[in-house]
């Protein structure tokens, strides 16, 4: 049945862009890829603290997506968006959502409709990615294939609701939501999540996000919907040279109980990632990430401790639609947080990924 859907969308998407592209006010942009990895963790268990490659010793195909999107214009201020997801991967993303809602909703990645107010503003409803964090689902667009800790324990993957994005100048851009909550369309309280976000880049080299959370989406109280959670995001990018590329990423989030009376101390965590890319030659390019993350108030991120992970990567562009990645990770811990295929713990998690992502555009 999910065959048969997803052939029968896609030929109807398809046959939609083709018709559209006969007038330039209704072209639609329709793109596709494939990412499969394999992994061999020296555990020799599925590693922990992973996002989308959590399988060991696994040939896995992790998603195929297909991403179809008309961007408002002047000529005609109506678009909209809608990205199909198969795989495991829109499985993980869709895990969150309440009231069978993964079902309805898995292979739905991001899917809204745009109305162009004005030449600054854009307005948006229905589901889409977040805004935080210095990474993002699609393995190709990040430095390297693994996903780090903040980006899949520390932040939600998508919000449903209302987007509003004001292009106050060339260099400054800000945008506020109002949605439902985090990673859930089905609503599941009376309150709504706000989301603030500041885009600035002053010049060419240098692009800088912040972004602030904040709703009544927590449990750690044990009342599920009843803390008050929020977390501050922000990344900072920098090109040094046409090779060279930094970025950092960091992360503070606290949770605690609405009720005063009954509340006590929050449950805290922070983090920061590190990375470094190098494009040593037009086809090939190094990236390197060190990311420490302490969870050790009342475990927000499951970990309950503090952690570090190093991850270097080998990219390589085979063809031109064609990208494959190798990876070397090593994840730590402050206490035992592993396990070896004989079930003994252990603080340190060594492992190697092949990832490789074919793009069809």
């Amino acid at each position: 049945m999910t065959k048969r859907l997803f052939g029968c969308t896609l030929a109807l998407l398809m046959a939609t862009g083709v018709a559209a592209q006969g007038a330039s006010a209704q072209v639609v942009d329709i793109s596709a890829f494939v990412d499969a990895y394999y992994g061999y963790n020296f555990n020799k268990t599925d590693p922990l603290l992973r996002t989308f490659d959590g399988a060991h010793n696994a040939f896995t195909l992790a998603v195929a997506e297909v991403d179809l999107m008309r961007a408002p214009s002047a000529n005609n201020r109506i678009g909209g968006r809608v990205d199909l997801a198969f795989g495991p991967n829109a499985d993980i993303v869709s895990s969150f959502e309440p009231g069978g809602g993964d079902e309805v909703f898995r292979n739905l990645q991001q899917a809204y409709i745009s109305v162009m107010a004005n030449e600054q503003l854009t307005l948006d409803f229905g589901k889409f990615v977040t805004p935080l964090g210095a990474e993002v689902i699609e393995s190709q667009d990040n430095m390297n294939y693994s996903r780090s800790v903040l980006f899949g324990f520390a932040i939600p993957f998508y919000h449903a609701g209302l987007r509003a994005t004001y292009a106050m100048s060339e260099q400054l851009t800000i945008a506020g939501y109002v949605v439902n909550g985090w990673n859930n369309v089905i609503e599941t309280n009376s309150d709504k999540t706000f989301i603030g976000s500041v885009a600035l880049t002053p010049n060419e080299q240098l692009t800088w996000y912040g972004n602030f959370i904040v709703g009544k989406e927590g449990d750690f109280g044990g009342t599920p919907d009843e803390d008050v959670l929020w977390v501050f995001d922000t990344t900072l990018s920098f090109a040094a040279s046409e090779m060279l590329t930094l970025a950092a990423n960091f992360d503070y989030g606290s949770a605690a109980e609405a009720d005063p009376v009954t509340a006590g101390d929050p449950a805290t965590f922070w983090g920061i990632a590190a990375y470094a890319r190098f494009q040593a030659q037009d086809d090939w390019a190094v990236a390197g990430r060190f990311e420490f993350i302490d969870d050790s108030s009342d475990g927000w991120m499951t970990i309950g401790q503090k952690a570090q992970t190093f991850t270097a990567t080998s990219d390589h562009t085979v063809f031109e639609d064609l990208i494959a990645r190798f990876e070397f990770r090593f994840d730590t811990t402050e206490n035992d947080f592993f396990t070896d295929a004989d079930g003994d713990p252990s603080q340190n998690q060594f492992s190697l990924t092949a990832g490789f992502v074919y793009e069809l555009q």
